[in-house]
């Protein structure tokens, strides 16, 4: 019974940093949809700490059977999936991993997004179009010069 509780400790540990890490990603995904770099700054480095602190996490030794081991994360899932009543909260847990990897790849997305765009305006303030994609008068592509020269910004 004592292993049973260890792994439910760890499952309810390991889903309470996860469900903080989803809430960190969707408040990042928030400032960078407002571009609130200050606050992106500030959660950037929760989220950097916290998934540190994820990473570094053993897992906790059981008694199994009398011999002390230090299990790997297939036998905690097998354990886990093998208990109704963890299976549950195993699921659970795997379903906050999935949605917290989606969350991290949209705000990566984001974070390109933000950057090609903020690039490409400097780019245009500075009187160089890297992509040629300004367009003249009569409706034709040109490139994007003042003088021959680049505008200073």
């Amino acid at each position: 019974m004592k292993e049973f509780q260890v792994y439910q400790t760890l499952l309810n540990q390991w889903a309470e940093q996860y469900q903080t890490l989803h809430d960190i990603l969707c408040c990042e995904q928030n400032a960078l949809e407002k571009r609130n770099f200050t606050e992106l700054s500030q959660l950037t480095k929760e989220k950097n700490k916290l998934v540190k602190q994820i990473n570094q996490q053993q897992i906790p030794a059981v008694i199994n059977r009398g011999i002390v081991s230090q299990p790997k994360i297939t036998e905690v899932r097998k354990y886990c999936l093998n208990h109704p009543e963890l299976e549950t909260s195993w699921n659970g847990l795997m379903n906050l991993v999935k949605q917290c990897n989606f969350k991290n790849e949209v705000n990566a997305r984001l974070v390109e997004l933000v950057t090609s765009s903020t690039k490409r305006t400097f780019n245009l303030i500075k009187g160089f179009d890297p992509d040629n994609n300004i367009y003249n008068s009569s409706g034709d592509r040109t490139i994007v010069k003042h003088y021959g020269q680049s505008v200073l910004a």
